[in-house]
C-alpha cells in the first residue's frame, strides 16, 4: 500500500506507511469519526488520568484491542510485546511483533 507522509507530504510505502496507519489508529479516540464510528482506540481517553501503573496496564490492553479491531485496518501486524511507559506529559508505547513474516518494532507517543 502506498500513502502520503502526514508531515512531509512525501510518498511512503511498506513499513513506514504501516507505522503511520497504526499511529493514527492508536491516537484517534474511538467513535470520533462520523462515517467510521468503530475506528480508533481507547488510548486517548486514558491521557486525562494520572499515569499510575494501572493506567499503563489499561494502555497496553487498549493498544492490543486496536490491533484486533478490524475497522482500524492494522490487523496485518500481530503484536507479541506491548510496553507502555510514562513519557513527558503522556505515555509512550513500544510495540514489537510480526508484520508480513518479519519481526518489527516501533514506538507511538501520545
Amino acid at each position: 500500500m502506498i500513502g502520503i507522509d502526514r508531515d512531509t507530504g512525501a510518498t511512503v510505502d511498506d513499513w513506514p506507511q504501516f507505522v503511520q496507519r497504526a499511529t493514527r489508529a492508536l491516537t484517534t479516540p474511538l467513535g470520533t469519526r462520523q462515517k467510521r464510528p468503530l475506528y480508533g482506540s481507547t488510548l486517548p481517553t486514558l491521557l486525562s488520568r494520572n499515569l499510575g501503573d494501572s493506567v499503563l496496564m489499561l494502555a497496553q490492553v487498549g493498544a492490543v484491542e486496536a490491533f484486533v479491531n478490524e475497522a482500524n485496518g492494522i490487523a496485518d501486524f500481530e503484536p507479541d510485546t506491548v510496553l507502555a511507559e510514562r513519557y513527558g506529559n503522556g505515555l509512550k508505547l513500544r510495540l514489537s511483533g510480526v508484520w508480513h513474516n518479519r519481526k518489527m518494532t516501533f514506538e507511538v507517543t501520545t
